[in-house]
């Protein structure tokens, strides 16, 4: 009788404190499910977390933009009512945020590439926090001389020998040649292509010979620089979400043109595309020798950071006198040939200005870095 109620008392014993512990187990589980939950997150993970809520929104409401170079945009006040995102205020105990996500197709002009890329760029202003993009911080340090960015009508550009404009995109090195009216970003490979390409090598009737035809749009090179765009060892898949297409400036000149102007260069266009060349002004400009006069001018060399970058490359530009001569440079001086020699060349792309900007002060040693 007395081992069976001390069988009870410790059954008794064993369940009542089960009673206690398990209740004050849950209390302490969920508390730490409440602490998870409400932790606070940076801000850089915040706009991480944007770009998903926008991606989900755009697939699921079908607004993918669909062709080249289209933009859509969606607010995070939208996003955050359409429960997609948290807002600012419990994810970062910050009521004062306001943003957005815009996403544009890159690439689908390049039929290969089966309707292209799409490329999500976050905005985010807090009142102590502002996402920093590329272009701002670039227009950080507009010079009026020396080497640096040079603001020009509605336009920005770099000059002189040793300008900060270098930038790692994605495993390859480029200078950052300017910033248009929009903010989109021209970039040059610091290293030109190893094989040399004639430019044109087609029949041409006027010379009676395969003198090639200088019309850019229908050249051999356009086709050479859209397959370095789809070999992806040159230009990889990540690299190609965020090439904006742009217009090529293929416009035609006198031979006896000495101007070192872009608007000549651009008195012809060829729309939306994805890669190209320099045009024959790009060069000159760069220069801030004040010599520098014309685009047959050899002190264009002086004070120029492309006398070490494309002082020997092909441009999208030709002759007007004739159908064969086109325009380059060579040694650091433009010049004109017919279209079928050899040379070298430079890949030129553009990318939008709003990337976001991660590192570097734009220094070969310390490069410009995008998110």
């Amino acid at each position: 009788m007395i081992d069976a109620l001390k069988k009870l008392d410790k059954k008794f014993l064993i369940i009542a404190g089960c009673l206690i512990i398990i209740p004050i187990l849950l209390i302490i589980f969920l508390a730490i499910i409440q602490g998870c939950s409400n932790k606070k997150i940076n801000y850089s993970s915040y706009e991480s977390k944007m770009i998903i809520a926008a991606t989900n929104y755009f697939k699921k409401n079908d607004l993918l933009p669909k062709e080249e170079s289209d933009v859509k945009k969606i607010s995070l006040s939208e996003l955050v009512e359409g429960k997609y995102i948290k807002s600012s205020e419990k994810l970062l105990k910050d009521d004062t945020c306001a943003g957005s996500v815009t996403v544009r197709r890159n690439g689908s002009s390049i039929d290969e590439n089966e309707g292209g890329f799409l490329n999500y760029i976050v905005d985010l202003k807090c009142k102590d926090y502002s996402t920093t993009r590329l272009v701002d911080k670039l227009k950080e340090n507009i010079v009026t001389e020396g080497p640096g960015l040079y603001k020009l009508e509605n336009s920005y550009i770099f000059k002189g020998d040793s300008p900060k404009n270098y930038i790692t995109f994605y495993g390859k090195n480029y200078r950052i040649m300017g910033i248009d009216s929009n903010g989109i970003l021209k970039l040059i490979k610091v290293e030109p292509e190893t094989t040399s390409r004639i430019w044109d090598n087609k029949f041409n009737t006027e010379v009676n010979y395969s003198y090639g035809k200088n019309i850019y749009k229908d050249s051999a090179i356009l086709k050479y620089l859209i397959s370095d765009y789809l070999n992806t060892k040159k230009i990889n898949k990540i690299s190609k979400e965020h090439i904006v297409a742009y217009d090529a400036c293929i416009g035609k000149r006198k031979s006896n043109d000495l101007s070192i102007n872009k608007n000549t260069d651009c008195s012809e266009v060829l729309e939306k595309q994805v890669i190209s060349l320099i045009s024959v002004s790009d060069y000159s400009m760069a220069s801030l020798d004040p010599e520098c006069k014309s685009i047959y001018s050899r002190s264009c060399n002086n004070y120029n950071y492309l006398y070490r970058v494309a002082n020997s490359t092909w441009t999208t530009n030709a002759i007007s006198d004739n159908t064969y001569e086109v325009l380059y440079i060579s040694s650091g001086l433009a010049r004109h040939d017919r279209a079928n020699i050899y040379l070298g060349y430079n890949l030129v792309i553009y990318v939008d200005g709003n990337e976001l900007y991660i590192e570097g002060s734009g220094t070969e040693k310390d490069p410009y870095v995008l998110k």
